[in-house]
C-alpha cells in the first residue's frame, strides 16, 4: 500500500509540474513527423505494463500518415485517456483506441464499455482541479489534472479533445485530432 501511495503522489507531483511547464510556455513543443500508429502503441505497451491484468483493443487503419507532434507529449495524453478509461471500468468491460484520417487531421478515439460521464461532469470535464463524485468505488481518486494536462497538451499542438458518453453503447469516449498540415505523407 505504502509504495502505490508513492507512486501515486509522484505522478501527482509530475502531473502538477507538467501542467505548469505547459501553461507558462517553458515545455517546448518538439514537433517531428511521426506515425501516431507508433505512438499508440508506444502508450498501450506501457499501460499493458502497468496494468497487466487489462486488454486495450487498438484499431488502426491500412494506410498510415506522419503527422507532425512531439510524440513524447502526445503519448503521455494517450496513457492519461488510457488510465482514465481503466480507472472507470471494471475488468471484464472493453476499452479500445481506435484512429482514422481526414483530409486535414488524424483522430484518436479512446472509448470504453464503463460507468460513462456524470451529466453534471460533462461540462467540466477539462477543468482543472475538476473531480467526478460519481466513480467505481474501487477507483483511485484523482485531483483533476489528467485531462487538464491532455487538454493544454492537444491545443499546443493546434488540435482539438473532447469527452462525451457515447452514444452507441455504455460508456465514455475521448477524442482528439491533431493537424496533418500540409506536406504529410500518406503510406
Amino acid at each position: 500500500g505504502i509504495y502505490q501511495d508513492a507512486d501515486w503522489l509522484k505522478s501527482l507531483v509530475e502531473n502538477i509540474l507538467s501542467l505548469t511547464r505547459i501553461q507558462d510556455g517553458k515545455v517546448v513543443i518538439r514537433k517531428e513527423m511521426e506515425a501516431i500508429e507508433e505512438v499508440i502503441g508506444s502508450a498501450v505497451s506501457h499501460i499493458e505494463r502497468v496494468h497487466p491484468y487489462r486488454e486495450i483493443q487498438v484499431e488502426i487503419p491500412d494506410e498510415f500518415c506522419l503527422v507532425p507532434t512531439d510524440a513524447r507529449l502526445i503519448e503521455q495524453v494517450i496513457i492519461k485517456l488510457l488510465d482514465n478509461a481503466i480507472k472507470h471500468t471494471k475488468p471484464e468491460e472493453n476499452i479500445t483506441i481506435s484512429t482514422y484520417y481526414t483530409e486535414k487531421e488524424v483522430v484518436v478515439r479512446v472509448f470504453d464499455e464503463g460507468e460513462g460521464i456524470a451529466e453534471e461532469d460533462l461540462s467540466n470535464l477539462f477543468k482543472i482541479f475538476y473531480t467526478s463524485n460519481t466513480h467505481l468505488s474501487d477507483a483511485k481518486k484523482g485531483i483533476g489534472l489528467g485531462l487538464t494536462i491532455c487538454e493544454t497538451v492537444i491545443k499546443a499542438h493546434s488540435g482539438t479533445i473532447t469527452g462525451k458518453n457515447r452514444t452507441d453503447s455504455k460508456g465514455a469516449e475521448f477524442t482528439f485530432t491533431l493537424p496533418l498540415k500540409e506536406g504529410a505523407n500518406h503510406v
